[in-house]
C-alpha cells in the first residue's frame, strides 16, 4: 500500500485556480505519482465570507480524495474592525526599530489569535480529524500561513512529519508574533523564491527551508490576433492586487498620450468593478487556452500587486515570451525581472506611466531579446521534473524524520 499524504488548504475547487488553491493542487497531482493524497480543505468557496458554499464529506476528483470540513465560523464585519485596527497599528509602528529587529504590534496573544480567527475560515472537524487519523498520514503540508485552519491543524498534529507552505506576503498579519513562532516550530518549510525566503528570515527570524516553487505551463501557443496593441493583467481584480493602482496609471498614460490606440485587457474575478472605461476592456473569466494566447500576444503582463510569494500569471506570461511590468514594492516581482533580464519594475503611478511608455516604444530588436530571456527564466527553474524532484525530497526527508 502506499503512504499517504495529506494537504491542508483553505480552499480546495477545479474552479479556483489562482494562488495558495492553484499550490496545493499542483502538489497533490505532482505527490499523486508515487503516493496516495488527501486534500483536507473547508467547505467554503468565497474567501471574502468563509461561508459553508460547498457540501461537507469525500468527493475524488483526479484520482485524488477531496475532504471538506464544515465551517463553524466565517469572517463577519467584526473582523473587518479587528483589521482596521491592525492597518491603524501597523501604520504607526512602520519604521524599523533601531535594533533592526521587525516592527511588532505588541499585542497579547489573546488578541492576536481573536484577530486570526475572525478572519476565518475555522474548521474545528478538521482538527479533529487530524488528531484522530493524523498517524495514518506519512507528511502533511499545510498553506497558507494566514489562516485558523492551518494554525489549529498543526497544533492538531502529535507527530512532527508536517511541513508548512507559507506563500509569505509583506502584508501586516505577517508580523503578528503566533506566525512567527508557528513558522519556527515547523520540522519543514517550502518556500516559492529565495525572496520569499529572504523575506521569512526578516520578519520571523527563520532561517530555514527550501525553495520548492512550482511548476508552470511552458508550452508555447500562437499569439492571439487583436484589433489594436494591449497590455495584460489576469487574476483577481482587486485593490489589494495593485489593479486600482493599475487603471489609475493606464489612464494617466492615455492622458498623457491621447493618439496611442494601446488598450488595457483584463482577465479574471472582478471584485474592483472595473465598469465600462476608455480602452479598457474586460473579458472576464477566459480558458487557458485563451489566456495563454493572450499572454503571448500581450505587448507587456503587468503586475501591479504588492504582495506576492510567486506569481503564477506573471511566470506563465513571461513562459510565453511576455515581458513584465511589475510593482517595485514586491521584492518577488523585481527579483523576476532582474534575475531575467526581462522588463520593467515601476513605484507608483508616474513610474508605471513611464514604463508602459517605454514598453511601447521597444525597438524590435530589444523586444526580442526580452521576449527570449523571459521563457528561459522559467524555463530554467519552473520545469515540472525539477519541481516534483525538490517536492520529493521533502517527503523523503518528513519521513525520515
Amino acid at each position: 500500500m502506499r503512504p499517504c499524504i495529506a494537504i491542508v488548504v483553505p480552499r480546495c475547487h477545479a474552479r479556483l485556480v489562482g494562488g495558495a488553491e492553484a499550490l496545493a493542487w499542483q502538489y497533490a497531482q505532482l505527490l499523486a505519482v508515487d503516493h496516495e493524497v488527501e486534500v483536507l480543505t473547508s467547505t467554503a468557496f468565497d474567501y471574502t465570507k468563509w461561508e459553508n458554499d460547498l457540501d461537507a464529506g469525500v468527493e475524488q476528483r483526479d484520482g485524488i480524495t477531496i475532504r471538506r470540513f464544515t465551517v463553524a465560523r466565517g469572517r463577519t464585519p467584526y473582523f473587518h474592525a479587528l483589521h482596521r485596527i491592525m492597518l491603524d497599528a501597523f501604520e504607526k509602528f512602520e519604521a524599523p526599530s533601531a535594533s533592526g529587529q521587525p516592527r511588532r504590534y505588541g499585542w497579547p496573544e489573546a488578541l492576536e489569535e481573536e484577530f486570526i480567527r475572525a478572519q476565518g475560515p475555522n474548521c474545528p472537524e478538521l482538527s479533529t480529524h487530524l488528531t484522530k487519523h493524523g498517524e495514518d498520514y506519512a507528511a502533511v503540508f499545510f498553506l497558507p500561513y494566514l489562516y485558523p485552519l492551518v494554525l489549529d491543524g498543526i497544533r492538531s498534529l502529535a507527530h512532527r512529519r508536517w511541513a508548512l507552505i507559507p506563500a509569505l506576503h509583506d502584508e501586516p498579519p505577517a508580523y503578528l508574533l503566533t506566525f512567527a513562532q508557528m513558522a519556527r516550530a515547523a520540522p519543514r518549510i517550502l518556500w516559492n523564491t529565495e525572496a520569499e525566503r529572504r523575506l521569512g528570515a526578516r520578519i520571523w527570524n527563520v532561517d530555514a527551508g527550501n525553495v520548492v516553487a512550482m511548476t508552470v505551463a511552458t508550452e508555447r501557443v500562437e499569439p492571439a490576433v487583436e484589433a489594436r496593441p494591449y497590455l495584460l493583467y489576469c487574476g483577481r481584480i482587486d485593490v489589494s492586487k495593485g489593479c486600482a493602482l493599475l487603471l489609475e496609471g493606464f489612464e494617466a498614460f492615455k492622458a498623457a498620450h491621447p493618439d496611442s490606440d494601446l488598450e488595457l485587457v483584463l482577465t479574471g474575478n472582478d471584485v474592483l468593478g472595473v465598469g465600462k472605461r476608455k480602452d479598457v476592456r474586460y473579458l472576464g473569466f477566459v480558458e487557458e487556452q485563451r489566456k495563454s494566447e493572450l499572454m503571448a500576444g500581450a505587448l507587456a503582463f503587468v503586475q501591479p500587486s504588492p504582495y506576492e510569494s510567486l506569481s503564477i500569471v506573471l511566470l506563465e506570461a513571461m513562459a510565453q515570451g511576455t515581458p513584465a511590468i511589475v510593482n517595485g514594492q514586491c521584492e518577488v516581482l523585481v527579483d523576476h525581472v532582474e534575475a531575467s533580464g526581462s522588463g520593467l519594475v515601476f513605484r507608483g503611478t508616474p513610474e508605471l506611466v513611464e514604463a508602459i511608455r517605454r514598453v511601447v516604444a521597444l525597438d524590435p530588436a530589444t523586444r526580442s531579446d526580452w521576449r527570449g530571456k523571459a521563457r528561459d527564466y522559467v524555463l530554467a527553474r519552473y520545469s515540472r521534473d525539477q519541481v516534483k524532484a525538490r517536492l520529493a525530497a521533502e517527503v523523503e526527508a518528513l519521513a525520515a524524520g
